[in-house]
């Protein structure tokens, strides 16, 4: 089976310490951990399967694609033998 490197963008980094602070804040730190321990999981699961997700709604791009975690939508490229995870924000934030 071929493995994908996994790179995660300085934005979306941005995006979950972000979204890690205000589940910390709203909800509990316990709450905001288990989340952070789910993304990772599931960013780390692209490297190999990531063409099992759709084409990304939100970014235009042959090779962009969008994984849909607990209402939270992970962009992510795959170019050669890496997949970079672009952007993580919430569903409803961005849809019309």
């Amino acid at each position: 089976m071929k493995l994908y490197r996994v790179v995660i963008e300085p934005e979306a980094q941005e995006d979950l310490t972000r979204i890690y602070g205000f589940i910390a804040q709203e909800g509990s730190p316990l709450s905001a951990r288990r989340f952070l321990r789910l993304f990772q999981s599931k960013i780390q699961s692209l490297e190999s399967m990531p063409h099992l997700f759709r084409s990304s709604r939100y970014i235009s791009g042959e090779s962009v694609r969008d994984m849909i975690v607990k209402g939270y939508t992970i962009c992510y490229a795959i170019r050669e033998e890496r997949v970079h995870v672009l952007t993580v924000f919430r569903q409803r934030d961005h849809d019309d």
